[in-house]
C-alpha cells in the first residue's frame, strides 16, 4: 500500500513540474490591447480582487479609429487618448494584501504495531505471554485526532505577479487513552534493563500519550498567465516545515491489585523532530463564476533536506534510568498538497475563501515507529520512512490595501 502511494505521489510530482511548462507554451496573450472605443468589463483578477484603481473613462463619440499622430512624436503612441492606451483603465503599480484563517487537518493513524497482549496469568510469573495471546494495544493507541490551527498570508502584487509570505501552525496537542486490566497486561518486549524486568509483565494499567505539532513557513513568487481574468497561476518558492511528535506509554504494575508504587511504574517514550528545508513548485487557477463568486484550485510539490532527530528514554518513576539515547541524521523528504476552494468577493477590498486541503508528507521520522521491542536499545528503531496523510477544511479572510 505504501509502495502504491509513493508511485502515485511520484507521478503527481512529475505532473506538477511538467504541466505548467506545457500550458505556458500553448496559452496565448490573455487580453490584447483594444483598438476600439468600447470599454469592456474587467473580470476579477487572478490575484486577490486586483481591479482597476480608477473607473474606465467613458468612450468618446465618433468612429473607433486612431487619430493622426501628433507631429515629432515617435510612433504616435504618446499622443493617443488614454482610453485607447489602457482600455481597462489604470492599475495601481502595487497592491498589498493580507489574510488570516482557520485550518483543520485530520492526521492518519499511526502504523499498527502490537505492544501489549492479554496474559492468561494474573500474577508475575516471569514468563512471556503465549504467542497466540490476543492483542490489547498497538501503536494506534491513542487514535490520532483532528487538529485545529491558524494559517496566514501577506503579499505584494502587481498586475501579473506577486511576492508573498505565508504559513500555518497546528500547535502542540496531546491525545491520551488508558488500558486497564488488573494483572492481565503483558508487553511483548525483551531485554528489560535491571530493575524493569517485572514491570512490563502482568501489569494492571497502561497510559498512552501521543503529542503532535506541525508548522510551515514559506516565501513564494507567483506569476499569472492571464492577470486580468481567469487563468493559470504558477509558483516557485522556498519553504521550511517543522514536525514534532512524542509517543509514550506508562506502565503501572500492581497499582490496582496492591497500591501505586513509583518503583513499579515506568514510562517508555520516543520523540522525533523533523526539520525540513527545501523548495516548492506549484500551479493552479482562479476562475470567476459571477461578479461576486469564484472557484480556485492549486497543486504543489515540495522537496526537502530533512534533519531528523530521535530521542528514546525508559525511566522508572523513582528516577532510575533504564535506557536513554539520541541520534540525528539528514534525509530526503517530500510533500504534496492539493487545495480546492470557493471564493466570495466582497467588493474590491475583501475575499472570503472556504475550501478543502489534502497533504501528504513522506519519508519522515514518526515517533510511534521508533518504539523498539528491545528495551535496552537506546537508539530505538531509527525508522525514517514514515508517510503521513492529512486532510481537512479551511476558511480564510483576505483584505487588500
Amino acid at each position: 500500500m505504501r509502495g502504491l502511494r509513493k508511485l502515485v505521489l511520484g507521478s503527481l510530482g512529475t505532473w506538477v513540474i511538467l504541466a505548467p511548462a506545457a500550458f505556458a507554451q500553448s496559452y496565448g496573450e490573455p487580453i490584447p490591447l483594444a483598438r476600439t472605443a468600447h470599454v469592456p468589463h474587467a473580470p476579477p483578477s487572478i490575484w486577490p480582487n486586483f481591479r482597476p484603481s480608477s473607473p474606465p473613462p467613458s468612450a468618446p463619440s465618433g468612429p473607433a479609429v486612431y487619430p493622426p499622430a501628433p507631429p515629432m512624436i515617435p510612433n504616435g503612441r504618446p499622443g493617443l487618448p488614454e482610453y485607447w492606451e489602457e482600455p481597462f483603465a489604470t492599475y495601481a503599480p502595487y497592491q498589498y494584501y493580507a489574510g488570516v484563517g482557520w485550518l483543520g487537518l485530520k492526521r492518519q493513524e499511526n502504523d499498527r504495531r502490537p505492544l501489549f497482549v492479554r496474559d492468561p496469568v494474573t500474577s508475575d510469573d516471569n514468563n512471556p505471554a503465549p504467542a497466540d495471546a490476543p492483542v490489547l494495544a498497538t501503536t494506534r493507541s491513542p487514535a490520532a485526532e483532528f487538529y485545529s490551527g491558524v494559517r496566514w498570508v501577506m503579499g505584494l502584487a502587481n498586475q501579473d505577479a506577486a511576492l508573498e509570505f505565508a504559513g500555518f501552525v497546528l500547535p502542540d496537542q496531546t491525545q491520551t487513552t488508558t488500558l486497564t486490566s488488573p494483572g492481565r497486561i503483558s508487553g511483548i518486549f525483551s531485554n528489560a534493563p535491571g530493575g524493569f524486568a517485572n514491570i512490563f509483565d502482568n501489569a494492571d494499567r497502561v497510559h498512552f500519550r501521543f503529542r503532535h505539532q506541525l508548522y510551515s513557513l514559506e516565501g513564494n513568487y507567483h506569476w499569472a498567465s492571464a492577470p486580468s481574468g481567469a487563468g493559470f497561476d504558477y509558483m516557485v518558492g522556498v519553504r521550511y516545515v517543522d514536525l514534532q511528535e512524542r509517543y509514550a506509554f506508562t506502565v503501572e504494575d500492581n497499582s490496582i491489585q496492591v497500591a501505586p508504587n513509583p518503583a513499579e511504574t515506568a514510562t517508555y517514550s520516543t520523540r522525533t523532530h523533523n526539520h525540513l528545508i527545501g523548495g516548492s513548485l506549484g500551479w493552479g487557477a482562479r476562475t470567476p463564476i459571477l461578479e461576486w463568486l469564484g472557484f480556485s484550485w492549486f497543486l504543489r510539490g515540495s522537496w526537502f533536506a530533512n534533519r531528523a532527530d530521535i530521542e528514546v528514554e525508559l525511566l522508572r518513576h523513582d528516577g532510575l534510568v533504564g535506557t536513554r539515547g539520541s541520534s540525528s541524521t539528514w534525509r530526503f523528504s517530500h510533500m504534496y498538497e492539493i487545495n480546492v476552494a470557493c471564493e466570495l468577493y466582497l467588493g474590491d477590498f475583501c475575499r472570503i475563501k472556504g475550501g478543502y486541503n489534502v497533504l501528504w508528507l513522506l519519508d519522515v521520522a514518526e515517533a510511534a515507529n521508533q518504539v523498539s521491542y528491545d528495551l535496552s536499545n537506546p537508539r530505538g528503531q531509527r525508522s525514517f520512512g514514515g508517510d503521513i496523510f492529512y486532510h481537512g477544511p479551511s476558511v480564510e479572510v483576505e483584505f487588500n490595501f
